[in-house]
Order: structure tokens, then sequence, then C-alpha cells
């Protein structure tokens, strides 16, 4: 009887139930999927990076008539951990504890960076953005209370006379592609030994 009882079992079906590398092929293209996925947000997270970096160094240009060791410098520890293939929840926060530009690193705050960086993040620049300068500034009453941040965004009327146009021009003709990059380096090059 025992060897009779076998007889009435349902064998699984083979094609939803194989075994060996013909079953991993969902869990495979999950993986695929969640490959292609990261390095897209990697490559889109650089360039997202870059391109502020070079509008910051642009818009520090345009207002102030030169560069500070502060364009070399800003958002440098970001393409550093995004190359380093961190995420970005986890950079984003890094980035705000230590940069001078973020009230949130506790530190002394570098009003010309909080300045320059706040107009690259317009929504001239960064399309996510809901404000301009100045209506964040009337929003915020963390910059509010920045002590000269109000002064500067005003002597600076928020950044408005800036033409926007002219900076995007400028950052597509001089610094996209491979030569931009190398013009972004030969730059910074300069600036440090200029210092």
């Amino acid at each position: 009887m025992g060897t009779r009882a076998d007889i009435f079992v349902t064998r699984p079906d083979a094609v939803t139930s194989a075994s060996g590398l013909s079953s991993s092929r969902g869990f495979l293209a999950r993986c695929k999927d969640s490959v292609v996925q990261y390095c897209k947000n990697y490559k889109k997270n650089l360039q997202h990076t870059y391109d502020h970096k070079i509008v910051f160094a642009l818009i520090e240009k345009e207002l102030y008539g030169k560069n500070s060791i502060d364009s070399l410098t800003h958002d440098a520890d970001k393409l550093i951990l995004y190359v380093l293939g961190f995420p970005k929840s986890f950079v984003s926060k890094f980035h705000r504890k230590i940069s001078v530009h973020h009230p949130e690193s506790g530190k002394q705050l570098n009003l010309r960076s909080m300045l320059c960086d706040n107009i690259a993040s317009s929504p001239q620049f960064k399309p996510e953005k809901k404000y301009s300068l100045r209506e964040y500034y009337n929003l915020s009453k963390e910059l509010q209370e920045i002590p000269g941040f109000g002064e500067m965004v005003r002597k600076y009327n928020f950044g408005d006379n800036i033409d926007f146009s002219k900076i995007k021009a400028m950052k597509r003709c001089k610094y996209n592609g491979f030569a931009g990059v190398g013009a972004v380096a030969y730059k910074t090059l300069m600036l440090v030994l200029a210092h």
C-alpha cells in the first residue's frame, strides 16, 4: 500500500515549481531591474549635483565679479559620496550636517555661499523646487532668523537681477560634456594654485 499511495499524489507543475536556474528568472529579473534603476539614479544624482555646482559658481561670479574657493568646494562632498556609491538619502543628510551653507550644520554660516546656493536652488535651475529665494525667504522663519542674511538677500535683491537665461546659456555653452568637465577641472586647478 505504501508504494501505491504515491500514484494518487498530484505532481507539481514543472513550469511553476522548477528548480535550478530557470526558477530564479524572476529573482534575476528583479535584481537586474534594481541595478538598472540604481545606475539611472546614480547618473542622475551626479549630473544634478554637477549642474548645481556649475550654476552656483556662475551665480557667485555674476554677483561678486569673481569666484571664491567656495566654488571649488561647493557640494564636492556630495559628488565624492555619489561616486563612492552612497545613496541619495545618506548623501543629503551628511551634506547638510557638514556644510556651512546649511543652517542644519550648526556651524558658523557662510552667508555668501548661502545666498549663491539658494539662488542656484531656485526653480529656474532646479525644476523640482517650488519657490524663488524671495518666496522661500518670506516663508522660512529659519532663514529670517539667521543674523545678517536678511540684509544680504535685500542687498542683492534676492537674486532677482540675475539674468537666468544668460547663466543657463553659459552653463550649456561652456560646461556640458567631457569638455565642460575638463574646463571645470582646469578652473579648479587654477583657483587652487591662486590661493
